[in-house]
């Protein structure tokens, strides 16, 4: 979950652990998402699309590490007592919005490295095509697809959801999980982004959303936490996502804010960290490793001022 922001300088051992796992390729590839993610921050002073499929092939291999093969937040309402309880459990939620059984056409947009169309794909039996902007989630996830046995029921693909090349109702169901907010870095982008979930779904087809919002913007200084830890600012995130999906001619069928079920993710996340802090350490170095986990434990206060977490099953 950690921005490596200060990649580029850290004196741990993670470009030998890279080199270790990827080689020399991995290595490259790491020093150029690092390059892409950070450019667009320091010359247009804001995120682009490209800059945030750069910032997930940096930071894969390090949420792998530290928290698994999912890149969402938990939902502890049900009862959830592990990270992983509680990831699922947000999984199975919105799959649940999605209306999913074995014959639907699914589309999984911003897949991760597959493991929720994984979990899904073994529950319901349908069919899944996930598009990520990141090339290198979807290399691990063709990965993560093939070692269970479910190559010829998901296929991940490099693609940007904002022009998705797919034709008009190709879709039953689309997966939506808590990928909005970084797909779309600008206010008409979210409007785009609708537009295209729209034309690809087919009449009477149903979207599983959920996304973190924001309903104020943070500090100045909670802000970098925001930077440091989701590679985003709070007020990107200021968004009425029911108002544009019925404004392009969407209707929500259920509707439900789970923010406050969602902050044990936190609880989780810092006790992996701490933990763990030998490893860090020695992975980024000391001084990365202390501001990270400062930054981390400075989230659950700010969600819990300015946070929403709309879950919906949305219909056209």
């Amino acid at each position: 979950m950690e921005n490596k922001n200060t990649i580029l300088t850290a004196k741990g051992g993670f470009f030998r652990d890279t080199y270790r796992d990827h080689g020399f390729k991995g290595c490259v590839r790491k020093i150029a998402a690092a390059i892409k993610m950070n450019i667009p921050l320091l010359v247009l002073r804001r995120r682009t699309n490209k800059s945030v499929g750069a910032y997930f092939d940096l930071i894969t291999d390090d949420g792998r590490l530290f928290y698994g093969d999912n890149f969402h937040f938990g939902f502890f309402h049900t009862g959830a007592q592990t990270l992983e309880d509680g990831l699922n459990a947000h999984t199975d939620m919105v799959s649940e919005m999605a209306c999913l059984d074995s014959t639907k056409k699914v589309l999984d947009i911003g897949c991760g490295i597959c493991a929720p169309a994984i979990r899904i794909a073994k529950k319901y039996g349908c069919h899944i095509t996930g598009i990520n902007i990141s090339a290198e989630q979807v290399r691990q996830g063709k990965e993560l697809i093939a070692s269970a046995g479910l190559s010829d029921r998901i296929e991940a693909k490099e693609g940007n959801a904002l022009k998705l090349e797919f034709n008009d109702n190709s879709f039953d169901s689309i997966l939506c999980l808590e990928v909005a907010g970084d797909i779309c870095v600008t206010k008409e982008q979210k409007t785009d982004f609708v537009k295209e979930l729209y034309r690809v779904l087919k009449p009477g087809g149903r979207i599983g959303f959920s996304d973190l919002v924001f309903t104020g913007a943070p500090t100045s200084e909670e802000e970098k936490s925001m930077r440091m830890i989701l590679y985003h600012e709070g007020k990107e995130l200021i968004t009425d996502w029911p108002t544009i999906f019925r404004n392009q001619g969407f209707i929500i069928k259920e509707q439900k804010d789970m923010i406050h079920d969602t902050m044990d993710t936190w609880k989780h996340s810092i006790a992996v960290y701490e933990e763990k802090s030998e490893e860090v350490e020695e992975r980024f170095g000391k001084r990365i490793a202390a501001s990270s986990l400062a930054h981390l434990k400075c989230i659950p206060q700010i969600l819990q001022k300015c946070g929403s977490f709309p879950v919906m099953s949305i219909q056209k």
